[in-house]
Protein backbone atom coordinates (compact mmCIF):
# COMPACT_ATOMS: atom_id res chain seq x y z
CA UNK A 1 0.00 0.00 0.00
CA UNK A 2 1.77 3.50 -1.22
CA UNK A 3 1.55 6.11 1.32
CA UNK A 4 -0.45 9.43 0.99
CA UNK A 5 2.30 12.32 1.01
CA UNK A 6 1.30 15.85 2.34
CA UNK A 7 1.67 18.60 -0.18
CA UNK A 8 4.89 20.44 0.45
CA UNK A 9 4.69 24.37 1.63
CA UNK A 10 6.89 26.94 2.05
CA UNK A 11 6.36 28.53 5.48
CA UNK A 12 4.36 31.95 5.45
CA UNK A 13 4.97 34.51 8.04
CA UNK A 14 2.92 37.97 8.14
CA UNK A 15 5.03 40.89 8.86
CA UNK A 16 1.79 42.63 9.55
CA UNK A 17 1.92 43.43 12.86
CA UNK A 18 6.04 43.96 13.04
CA UNK A 19 5.55 46.77 10.96
CA UNK A 20 2.68 48.24 12.57
CA UNK A 21 4.34 47.94 15.72
CA UNK A 22 7.48 49.94 14.33
CA UNK A 23 5.21 53.10 13.37
CA UNK A 24 3.97 53.13 16.66
CA UNK A 25 7.40 53.15 18.61
CA UNK A 26 8.24 55.82 16.38
CA UNK A 27 5.28 57.50 16.52
CA UNK A 28 5.96 56.85 20.20
CA UNK A 29 9.60 58.75 20.37
CA UNK A 30 8.51 61.19 18.31
CA UNK A 31 5.79 62.26 20.41
CA UNK A 32 8.30 62.17 23.62
CA UNK A 33 11.11 63.36 22.58
CA UNK A 34 12.64 66.79 23.87
CA UNK A 35 14.86 68.05 21.37
CA UNK A 36 17.83 69.97 22.91
CA UNK A 37 17.26 74.24 22.58
CA UNK A 38 19.51 75.77 20.32
CA UNK A 39 22.64 77.44 22.28
CA UNK A 40 22.26 81.11 22.14
CA UNK A 41 25.87 80.87 22.83
CA UNK A 42 28.78 78.92 21.27
CA UNK A 43 31.51 77.81 23.73
CA UNK A 44 34.28 76.58 22.85
CA UNK A 45 35.50 74.81 26.23
CA UNK A 46 39.19 74.13 27.23
CA UNK A 47 40.50 70.52 27.61
CA UNK A 48 41.53 68.87 30.65
CA UNK A 49 42.63 64.82 31.67
CA UNK A 50 39.44 64.91 33.94
CA UNK A 51 36.78 62.22 33.55
CA UNK A 52 34.43 63.83 36.01
CA UNK A 53 30.73 62.99 34.74
CA UNK A 54 28.61 66.56 34.57
CA UNK A 55 25.05 65.81 36.16
CA UNK A 56 22.09 66.19 33.72
CA UNK A 57 19.66 67.19 36.66
CA UNK A 58 19.37 69.71 39.16
CA UNK A 59 22.65 72.19 37.89
CA UNK A 60 23.03 75.63 37.34
CA UNK A 61 25.57 77.08 34.84
CA UNK A 62 27.57 79.93 34.21
CA UNK A 63 28.27 80.28 30.76
CA UNK A 64 31.10 82.90 29.97
CA UNK A 65 31.72 83.06 26.08
CA UNK A 66 34.79 84.12 24.28
CA UNK A 67 34.05 88.25 24.47
CA UNK A 68 34.12 87.99 28.09
CA UNK A 69 29.62 87.46 28.16
CA UNK A 70 28.29 85.97 31.19
CA UNK A 71 25.12 83.81 30.49
CA UNK A 72 22.62 81.60 33.38
CA UNK A 73 21.03 78.23 32.69
CA UNK A 74 19.55 75.46 34.75
CA UNK A 75 18.23 71.95 33.68
CA UNK A 76 15.21 71.71 35.55
CA UNK A 77 12.22 73.21 34.00
CA UNK A 78 9.91 74.18 36.88
CA UNK A 79 12.82 76.31 38.72
CA UNK A 80 13.38 78.11 35.48
CA UNK A 81 9.99 79.29 35.84
CA UNK A 82 10.44 80.28 39.77
CA UNK A 83 13.65 81.95 38.65
CA UNK A 84 11.81 84.04 36.12
CA UNK A 85 8.83 85.22 38.41
CA UNK A 86 11.04 85.81 41.17
CA UNK A 87 13.23 88.16 39.72
CA UNK A 88 10.54 89.71 37.48
CA UNK A 89 9.19 90.97 40.65
CA UNK A 90 12.49 93.39 41.38
CA UNK A 91 11.73 94.93 37.70
CA UNK A 92 7.47 94.72 38.03
CA UNK A 93 7.28 92.22 35.25
CA UNK A 94 4.86 89.33 35.69
CA UNK A 95 5.67 86.64 32.63
CA UNK A 96 2.84 85.61 30.66
CA UNK A 97 2.55 81.67 30.26
CA UNK A 98 3.84 81.97 26.84
CA UNK A 99 6.81 83.46 28.05
CA UNK A 100 7.28 81.47 30.53
CA UNK A 101 7.97 78.87 28.15
CA UNK A 102 9.91 80.77 25.87
CA UNK A 103 12.00 81.30 28.53
CA UNK A 104 12.36 76.99 29.77
CA UNK A 105 13.25 76.59 26.36
CA UNK A 106 15.53 79.68 25.82
CA UNK A 107 19.03 77.14 27.21
CA UNK A 108 21.46 80.22 28.39
CA UNK A 109 20.15 83.48 29.05
CA UNK A 110 22.58 86.38 29.08
CA UNK A 111 20.39 89.55 29.27
CA UNK A 112 19.81 92.14 32.47
CA UNK A 113 16.52 91.33 34.17
CA UNK A 114 15.26 94.53 33.29
CA UNK A 115 15.32 93.27 29.81
CA UNK A 116 13.85 89.95 30.07
CA UNK A 117 10.07 91.29 28.86
CA UNK A 118 11.69 92.45 25.81
CA UNK A 119 14.08 89.41 25.39
CA UNK A 120 10.62 86.89 26.05
CA UNK A 121 8.37 89.53 23.99
CA UNK A 122 10.19 88.19 20.82
CA UNK A 123 8.43 85.00 18.81
CA UNK A 124 11.40 83.06 17.29
CA UNK A 125 14.24 81.65 19.05
CA UNK A 126 17.10 83.36 16.38
CA UNK A 127 15.07 86.81 17.12
CA UNK A 128 16.05 86.02 21.22
CA UNK A 129 19.66 84.58 20.02
CA UNK A 130 20.75 88.33 18.26
CA UNK A 131 18.69 90.31 20.79
CA UNK A 132 21.06 88.85 23.18
CA UNK A 133 24.26 89.07 20.93
CA UNK A 134 23.32 93.27 21.30
CA UNK A 135 23.75 92.73 24.69
CA UNK A 136 26.92 92.70 26.79
CA UNK A 137 25.23 89.33 29.15
CA UNK A 138 24.75 89.62 32.68
CA UNK A 139 26.15 92.29 34.32
CA UNK A 140 28.41 91.53 36.38
CA UNK A 141 30.47 94.89 37.45
CA UNK A 142 31.04 96.13 41.02
CA UNK A 143 28.78 98.64 40.69
CA UNK A 144 25.51 96.28 38.81
CA UNK A 145 26.34 92.61 39.72
CA UNK A 146 23.54 91.09 38.85
CA UNK A 147 24.88 87.76 38.46
CA UNK A 148 25.23 87.58 42.48
CA UNK A 149 20.98 88.31 41.91
CA UNK A 150 20.13 85.31 39.71
CA UNK A 151 22.61 82.56 41.63
CA UNK A 152 21.25 83.64 44.72
CA UNK A 153 18.02 83.81 43.70
CA UNK A 154 18.02 80.10 42.10
CA UNK A 155 20.10 78.89 44.73
CA UNK A 156 17.32 80.08 47.31
CA UNK A 157 14.23 79.10 45.20
CA UNK A 158 16.10 75.08 45.06
CA UNK A 159 16.80 75.01 48.57
CA UNK A 160 13.57 76.21 49.86
CA UNK A 161 11.92 73.04 47.13
CA UNK A 162 14.55 70.40 47.31
CA UNK A 163 16.54 71.55 50.75
CA UNK A 164 20.08 71.35 49.58
CA UNK A 165 21.89 73.78 47.63
CA UNK A 166 21.58 72.65 43.31
CA UNK A 167 25.07 71.39 41.42
CA UNK A 168 26.77 74.91 40.04
CA UNK A 169 28.98 74.28 37.06
CA UNK A 170 31.27 77.44 35.13
CA UNK A 171 31.65 76.88 31.60
CA UNK A 172 33.97 79.04 29.57
CA UNK A 173 35.38 79.48 26.66
CA UNK A 174 39.06 78.41 26.17
CA UNK A 175 39.80 82.22 24.82
CA UNK A 176 38.47 83.68 27.43
CA UNK A 177 39.89 86.83 29.04
CA UNK A 178 40.70 85.39 32.10
CA UNK A 179 39.67 88.41 34.33
CA UNK A 180 35.76 87.75 32.91
CA UNK A 181 36.56 83.98 34.49
CA UNK A 182 37.60 85.62 37.70
CA UNK A 183 34.60 88.58 38.03
CA UNK A 184 32.15 85.58 37.91
CA UNK A 185 34.49 83.29 40.51
CA UNK A 186 34.40 86.51 42.76
CA UNK A 187 30.61 86.33 42.83
CA UNK A 188 30.83 82.47 43.82
CA UNK A 189 32.35 83.46 46.76
CA UNK A 190 30.97 86.63 47.91
CA UNK A 191 28.93 86.63 51.24
CA UNK A 192 25.49 85.75 50.39
CA UNK A 193 26.26 83.18 47.85
CA UNK A 194 29.84 81.44 49.38
CA UNK A 195 30.12 78.53 46.79
CA UNK A 196 33.05 77.27 47.49
CA UNK A 197 32.78 74.04 45.52
CA UNK A 198 31.90 73.93 41.32
CA UNK A 199 32.26 71.94 38.53
CA UNK A 200 34.21 73.50 35.76
CA UNK A 201 33.24 72.08 32.25
CA UNK A 202 35.88 71.23 29.78
CA UNK A 203 36.41 68.76 26.22
CA UNK A 204 38.51 65.35 27.83
CA UNK A 205 42.33 65.76 26.43
CA UNK A 206 41.78 62.37 24.32
CA UNK A 207 38.88 63.64 22.42
CA UNK A 208 41.20 66.48 20.83
CA UNK A 209 43.75 64.31 19.44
Amino acid sequence: MSKIKMPKSSPALDMTPMVDLAFLLVTFFMLTAQFRPEEAVAVDTPSSMSQSTIPTENMMTIVVDTTGKVFWDFTDKKMRVAVLEKLGERVNYVPTEEEKMKFVNAGPVGVPIQDLKALLSLETGAERKAFMASHEGIPVDSTNNQLFEWISVTRNIFWNDAGHNPVVALKADGNTNYSSVADVIRTFQAPGVMISKFKMITDLEASRM
